[in-house]
């Protein structure tokens, strides 16, 4: 449609309708498109759905007949090595119990043994070992041989 056309039909519709109930036609023509295109949208989305759901089950038939057709395939053991054979990985993933907090492994090195203690820069173990006493002394305490310094909180911009 060109500007010239639709100029022409609304010349037109001005001129069948007057011009106190245009305003009120087109009200009713734009809710007419809104339902339009929302009915037009649901519809969309659904034929989206079924057809995602037509692919799903495709795909799980097909993991089905190749599950039953390694199963049919895979020797058959004597009974002694299937007692002791180790189960079958599930195909869809487990969900394991929430961490309690402890470490897994307290006895291994979570840092590089093999770095010397001479690159570890001197003022940062100086402050490791101050961090320590402070502790220390907070569970003992005797917080009181701390100096105020280290009790002013740090601001960083």
């Amino acid at each position: 449609m060109h500007f010239g056309d639709s100029i022409f039909i609304f010349l037109l519709a001005l001129v069948l309708f007057g011009p106190k109930r245009l305003p009120e036609i087109g009200r009713q023509i734009g809710k007419l498109l809104a339902e339009f295109r929302r009915a037009s949208n649901d519809f969309k989305m659904q034929i989206d759905e079924e057809l995602r759901n037509m692919e799903q089950q495709e795909r799980q038939k097909q993991l089905e007949a190749t599950a039953a057709k390694s199963q049919a395939e895979a020797p058959q053991l004597p009974a002694e090595t299937t007692a002791t054979a180790e189960p079958a990985t599930p195909a869809t993933p487990t969900i394991q119990p929430p961490s309690t907090g402890e470490p897994v492994s307290a006895t291994e090195w979570p840092y590089n043994k093999d770095l010397p203690v001479s690159e570890i820069d001197p003022g940062y173990q100086e402050a490791v070992r101050k961090e320590e006493q402070v502790a220390r002394e907070a569970v003992n305490g005797t917080g009181s041989e701390t100096p105020e310094s280290e009790h002013t909180p740090i601001h960083h911009a």
